[in-house]
């Protein structure tokens, strides 16, 4: 192994993927902290590990020695202010494979969700439905009327009835089932996710349960009938009706 390192073609190819792997360690930092409001706080530290590498480099001493304690400190500092991100960040990296789902939803049940979701926005009747993925849901499934039913569009319809007990609840949605209703996001994981948009209960619990796990979420607003989708803690809002059933396939990659 240690004669294949030293052979100069080698070396540079290991250092070619040294140098991207170093880069895509800072893209994924990038996008788990961008729109944020850490993401400030970020480039602030990262300003601070440059000058101490320049001030190493031309021989600034004592601003080096300043700058090595700052630093050593504000690996403390960054745990306490990124608790969030950092918590986002141990989720994704524990998952298994990235992306996929547990149980891949056929294109009959992504039609009916579809229809359910526009006949919802066409009587502006308020919904949430969330589909789990990697991450697991059980701990609001307990809390939650438990379902076992296919995914059906006068199923759905009928729970999000404006005269329905489950109407203020969310649905999880697994696969090609829906497995809970009525299903109430904690009140904390609501408060703690920040935003600039003025937004309602329902879209704030719809985006909030994606920042930490990688659910996804489909919100249709009881104001004004709007339909939107949340994904890695980001709003995709109003999305017009014609384009849902497209862009809900993208995200959800159903072959």
């Amino acid at each position: 192994m240690e004669y294949l390192l030293n052979i100069p073609i080698v070396q540079f190819l290991v250092n070619i993927i040294d140098i991207l792997a170093v880069a895509y360690f800072i893209y994924f930092l990038y996008s788990l902290f961008e729109d944020t409001n850490s993401i400030t706080i970020l480039k602030g530290f990262i300003v601070i590990i440059a000058i101490s590498i320049i001030a190493n480099l031309i021989g600034l001493n004592t601003l080096a020695w300043l700058f090595k304690y700052v630093i050593t400190y504000g690996v403390i500092l960054i745990v306490v202010l990124f608790q969030p991100e950092i918590r986002r960040l141990l989720s994704r990296v524990g998952r298994s494979g990235l992306g996929a789902i547990k149980g891949k939803i056929t294109e009959e049940a992504l039609m009916e969700l579809s229809r359910s979701i526009i006949m919802l926005s066409e009587d502006k009747s308020g919904a949430l439905i969330i589909f789990e993925r990697n991450v697991g849901l059980r701990d609001l499934v307990e809390e939650s009327v438990k379902l076992d039913a296919v995914i059906q569009t006068d199923l759905i319809l009928s729970i999000f009835y404006k005269g329905n007990v489950l109407h203020d609840g969310a649905v999880i949605v697994e696969g090609d089932k829906l497995i809970a209703a009525r299903v109430i996001i904690p009140g904390v994981i609501v408060e703690a996710f920040k935003t600039k948009k003025r937004l309602g209960t329902r879209h704030r619990a719809g985006v909030a349960i994606t920042v930490d796990t990688d659910a996804i979420s489909i919100i249709v607003s009881e104001e004004n009938g709007k339909i939107s989708l949340a994904h890695n803690g980001k709003l995709e809002y109003d999305i017009p009706a014609e384009k849902f059933s497209r862009r809900l396939n993208e995200i959800l990659s159903v072959d």
